[in-house]
Protein backbone atom coordinates (compact mmCIF):
# COMPACT_ATOMS: atom_id res chain seq x y z
CA UNK A 1 0.00 0.00 0.00
CA UNK A 2 2.55 2.62 1.04
CA UNK A 3 4.42 1.38 -2.18
CA UNK A 4 1.22 2.39 -4.35
CA UNK A 5 0.61 5.62 -2.42
CA UNK A 6 4.44 6.68 -3.18
CA UNK A 7 3.67 5.88 -6.85
CA UNK A 8 0.85 7.95 -6.80
CA UNK A 9 2.72 10.76 -5.55
CA UNK A 10 5.37 10.08 -8.08
CA UNK A 11 3.11 10.49 -10.45
CA UNK A 12 0.80 13.98 -8.93
CA UNK A 13 4.54 15.64 -8.65
CA UNK A 14 5.54 14.46 -12.78
CA UNK A 15 2.29 15.97 -13.52
CA UNK A 16 2.43 19.04 -11.77
CA UNK A 17 5.99 19.62 -13.14
CA UNK A 18 4.88 19.07 -16.89
CA UNK A 19 2.22 21.19 -15.97
CA UNK A 20 4.34 23.98 -14.99
CA UNK A 21 6.95 23.76 -17.79
CA UNK A 22 4.23 24.22 -20.29
CA UNK A 23 2.79 26.95 -18.60
CA UNK A 24 6.23 28.84 -18.48
CA UNK A 25 6.48 27.82 -22.34
CA UNK A 26 3.05 29.74 -22.67
CA UNK A 27 4.24 32.93 -20.61
CA UNK A 28 7.77 32.20 -22.50
CA UNK A 29 6.05 32.69 -26.00
CA UNK A 30 3.36 35.34 -25.27
CA UNK A 31 6.03 37.53 -23.85
CA UNK A 32 7.79 37.28 -26.52
CA UNK A 33 4.78 38.30 -28.81
CA UNK A 34 4.25 41.12 -26.97
CA UNK A 35 7.12 42.56 -26.90
CA UNK A 36 7.66 42.41 -31.04
CA UNK A 37 4.67 43.50 -31.20
CA UNK A 38 5.71 46.84 -29.31
CA UNK A 39 8.81 46.85 -31.05
CA UNK A 40 7.23 47.03 -34.65
CA UNK A 41 4.81 49.81 -33.37
CA UNK A 42 7.72 51.84 -31.99
CA UNK A 43 9.47 51.35 -35.41
CA UNK A 44 6.34 51.98 -36.56
CA UNK A 45 6.30 55.44 -35.05
CA UNK A 46 10.04 56.19 -35.78
CA UNK A 47 9.42 56.20 -39.64
CA UNK A 48 10.78 52.87 -40.38
CA UNK A 49 8.53 52.24 -43.44
CA UNK A 50 10.26 55.02 -44.63
CA UNK A 51 13.45 54.57 -43.78
CA UNK A 52 14.09 51.14 -43.05
CA UNK A 53 10.95 49.19 -45.58
CA UNK A 54 12.83 45.57 -45.25
CA UNK A 55 13.50 45.19 -41.59
CA UNK A 56 10.34 46.69 -40.65
CA UNK A 57 8.82 43.74 -43.12
CA UNK A 58 10.54 41.14 -42.16
CA UNK A 59 9.54 41.58 -38.08
CA UNK A 60 6.18 41.60 -39.78
CA UNK A 61 6.56 38.64 -41.77
CA UNK A 62 7.71 37.24 -38.58
CA UNK A 63 5.56 38.21 -36.06
CA UNK A 64 2.98 36.92 -38.10
CA UNK A 65 4.50 33.47 -38.98
CA UNK A 66 4.93 33.67 -35.11
CA UNK A 67 1.42 33.65 -34.69
CA UNK A 68 0.96 30.78 -36.91
CA UNK A 69 2.84 29.07 -35.37
CA UNK A 70 0.94 29.54 -32.19
CA UNK A 71 -2.47 27.75 -33.52
CA UNK A 72 -0.53 25.25 -34.56
CA UNK A 73 0.66 24.74 -30.90
CA UNK A 74 4.55 25.18 -32.16
CA UNK A 75 5.58 27.13 -28.92
CA UNK A 76 9.37 26.50 -29.06
CA UNK A 77 9.12 28.06 -32.92
CA UNK A 78 6.69 30.71 -32.20
CA UNK A 79 9.10 32.10 -29.28
CA UNK A 80 11.91 31.87 -31.77
CA UNK A 81 10.19 33.92 -34.79
CA UNK A 82 8.67 36.16 -32.04
CA UNK A 83 12.30 37.04 -30.53
CA UNK A 84 13.76 37.16 -34.53
CA UNK A 85 10.70 39.79 -35.19
CA UNK A 86 11.69 41.82 -31.97
CA UNK A 87 15.30 42.22 -33.41
CA UNK A 88 14.48 42.98 -36.28
CA UNK A 89 11.82 45.95 -35.17
CA UNK A 90 14.89 47.30 -33.24
CA UNK A 91 17.01 47.20 -36.34
CA UNK A 92 14.42 49.34 -38.01
CA UNK A 93 13.74 51.60 -35.70
CA UNK A 94 17.49 52.03 -35.03
CA UNK A 95 17.98 52.66 -38.88
CA UNK A 96 14.96 54.71 -38.66
CA UNK A 97 16.64 56.78 -35.88
CA UNK A 98 20.19 56.99 -37.74
CA UNK A 99 18.68 58.20 -40.70
CA UNK A 100 16.45 60.74 -39.65
CA UNK A 101 19.87 62.20 -37.55
CA UNK A 102 22.00 61.89 -40.44
CA UNK A 103 18.88 64.30 -42.29
CA UNK A 104 19.16 66.60 -39.26
CA UNK A 105 22.72 66.62 -39.43
CA UNK A 106 22.64 67.79 -43.11
CA UNK A 107 20.08 69.87 -42.58
CA UNK A 108 22.44 72.09 -39.84
CA UNK A 109 25.92 71.94 -42.06
CA UNK A 110 23.34 73.12 -44.86
CA UNK A 111 22.44 76.11 -42.40
CA UNK A 112 25.97 76.85 -40.94
CA UNK A 113 27.16 76.60 -45.02
CA UNK A 114 24.43 79.31 -45.63
CA UNK A 115 25.30 81.40 -42.88
CA UNK A 116 29.11 81.59 -43.49
CA UNK A 117 28.10 82.38 -47.31
CA UNK A 118 25.81 85.70 -45.60
CA UNK A 119 28.54 86.79 -43.57
CA UNK A 120 31.08 86.44 -45.95
CA UNK A 121 28.87 88.30 -48.35
CA UNK A 122 28.23 91.18 -45.50
CA UNK A 123 32.12 91.21 -45.25
CA UNK A 124 32.69 92.21 -48.62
Amino acid sequence: MKQLSQGICFAVICFAIGLIGCASQDIAYTESLTSADLSIKAAENSNATLYAPMELKLARDKINAAREAVEKEEFVQAKRLADEALMDAKLAEAKAQSERTKKITQEMKDSIETLRHEIDRKQR
